[in-house]
């Protein structure tokens, strides 16, 4: 169902978003972007397509953002633990930290910075790993 190219994108997503957080926190990653998958839409159908979204992923589609020329060196073992997150949560291996989660923000982000979204949907968040704020912003989808 999943194609290689797929899994490693998704691991350069999580590596690139989440790299210096816990294995917990990089596997909640990899759910909001498999939960936007499973509930096909505005983000995308696929993970190419969830991860290309503008302004969805910064790391993957915000020209400003400095992580978008940012790659993994050879070896590099956040990368190969990246690399098994992905493949584990797309085959159901790793169930989610948190229950439906589509959306995050990392606490870096201060004042006018913190997105719109998280500000005017404050009963969506569904916990905190790290410094990353999950949220449920398709409340009623269960996942």
């Amino acid at each position: 169902m999943w194609s290689y190219y797929e899994i490693v994108m998704l691991a350069l997503t999580i590596w690139r978003e989440a790299r210096g957080e816990t294995r917990e926190a990089k596997i909640a990653v990899a759910h909001t972007i498999v939960n936007r998958v499973n509930n096909p839409g505005w983000w995308g159908n696929d993970i190419i397509s969830v991860l290309t979204k503008k302004w969805q992923y910064s790391s993957m589609t915000d020209p400003n953002d400095r992580q978008l020329t940012n790659w993994p060196k050879t070896g590099d073992p956040v990368f190969s633990e990246c690399l098994e997150i992905a493949r584990s949560v797309v085959d159901g291996s790793h169930k989610s930290p948190l229950k439906g989660i589509d959306s995050y923000y990392d606490d870096s982000l201060k004042g006018n910075a913190i997105p719109k979204w998280a500000k005017e949907n404050p009963d969506r968040l569904v916990g905190k790993i790290g410094r990353l704020n999950f949220y449920n912003l398709d409340k009623d989808v269960e996942r």
